[in-house]
């Protein structure tokens, strides 16, 4: 603010809607601090504050923004407006008409949008952001009746476009291959999706490559995994992609999508010769969080839906794990996953660093020594300790990548190659 008053003058004689604006973004931009500070406090702490009385009315005043077309060309102001949602849909998908959703933080956004924007063109914009935001990050599945509604009532052609054409396109994804309910939670279903190979495969049991799409068990799309899933069932594979609840979507824990995670597998071998599934050849395979579900089909002996049938086993034959997350207990990029637990140790039940034993199924570990979303060090510490245990794995670290070894050009044919080494290692190419 120093700055902008101390050149105002000069920034006025160039555009005298400059000062003003940048003053309005800056508010904009340490206001949203103020407004998120309760819940990282909380993350971090486990202690529940609130906003003082003079702060919070200062934060009511930018409400009547709100439904000022001008103000969606600032970043700032759009940030806000994320960050007021994001707590207030917090509150609103609580209430009991919302239990029953599969997508549940999308309906609570597309109730309380018409509450805050009454003015056309900021009520598109806002539905336009959730619905294209959701349809990226969290799938298409069950979202017709938004999709629908928003054709029907939105202005803007632009807008309307994009948003048909992307759902038009992922309901296309879903024909050609085989779609089964593996568990049904709260009335919803959640789906595996099966890639045959072609029927020159068929006369003899295939193995089986199982995709968990990653997503920081918040967001994430068994979509993400169909092309991937397709080029294997070429290659004579029977290919699955799993769909998991992811708490920006489901409103839940790591907790439940380790449990999804075991029910998946056991599925899969329950239900095996419906699809001429090698039993003995069963591969998991992860990215991130999904590296992270990986590991806790195998270590996660305590956390199970109880509605699973124990007799087939949630251990996959052999792990393939991509940028995994190791320790939930000690890293702090996890302090939400214990929040709000009486017993802080209870996330060791879904910590693979700390459920290492002997006799794990052979794993592959993949990690970029420049990852900043998840500590190299934490993977070298869990190589570490996969040896102590006598375990048969590999690791490799990926020199100078980053997070995202499998979709950076830079390092993906490296992973793509250790991958496949791996597979043949074990007679499975």
């Amino acid at each position: 603010m120093h700055v902008v008053n101390k050149y105002a003058k000069a920034f006025q004689r160039m555009d005298k809607k400059f000062v003003p604006n940048e003053q309005r973004d800056i508010a904009y931009f340490f206001d949203r601090l103020l407004l998120d500070y309760p819940y990282f406090h909380e993350n971090h702490t486990d202690n529940k504050v609130q906003l003082s009385k003079a702060i919070q009315t200062r934060l009511n005043r930018h409400i009547r923004d709100f439904n000022n077309p001008n103000r969606l060309a600032s970043k700032d102001f759009q940030g806000y407006v994320e960050a007021f949602l994001r707590h207030q849909s917090t509150n609103e998908v609580k209430k009991a008409r919302y239990r029953k959703s599969d997508n549940k933080r999308l309906d609570a956004y597309l109730t309380l949008i018409p509450k805050y924007f009454t003015n056309q063109l900021c009520n598109d914009y806002w539905q336009y952001h959730y619905l294209l935001a959701h349809l990226d990050n969290w799938g298409s599945k069950n979202t017709d009746r938004a999709v629908r509604s928003f054709l029907a009532t939105c202005k803007n052609a632009s807008y309307r476009k994009t948003i048909d054409s992307i759902y038009t396109e992922a309901a296309s994804s879903y024909k050609g291959h085989l779609i089964a309910a593996y568990k049904t939670v709260d009335s919803y279903t959640l789906d595996l999706h099966i890639f045959l190979p072609d029927t020159a495969y068929q006369k003899t049991e295939r193995p089986a490559m199982v995709y968990f799409s990653g997503g920081s068990w918040t967001e994430g799309t068994p979509e993400w995994d169909f092309y991937n899933c397709a080029t294997y069932a070429r290659r004579g594979w029977v290919a699955v992609a799993v769909e998991y609840r992811v708490a920006d979507r489901h409103e839940t824990t790591p907790f439940e999508a380790v449990k999804d995670a075991r029910s998946a597998i056991r599925w899969l071998r329950m239900n095996a010769a419906a699809y001429n599934i090698d039993t003995n050849r069963i591969v998991a395979s992860g990215n991130s969080a999904g590296g992270h579900l990986v590991l806790t089909t195998a270590l996660a002996t305590e956390v199970n839906e109880r509605t699973d049938n124990f007799t087939f086993s949630a251990t996959p034959n052999l792990l393939l794990v991509n940028a995994g997350v190791y320790d939930l207990y000690t890293q702090s990029s996890t302090d939400w996953i214990r929040k709000g637990l009486a017993d802080k140790n209870v996330v060791k039940q879904i910590s693979p660093q700390h459920l290492l034993r002997n006799g794990l199924p052979p794993m592959l570990i993949l990690h970029g020594t420049n990852d900043q979303s998840v500590a190299y060090a934490s993977a070298t510490a869990f190589a570490a300790a996969m040896k102590n245990s006598g375990n048969e794995f590999e690791f490799h670290p990926i020199e100078s990548a980053p997070h995202y070894i499998w979709y950076d050009r830079r390092f993906s044919g490296k992973v793509a190659t250790l991958r496949k080494d791996f597979l043949a290692k074990y007679g499975y190419e």
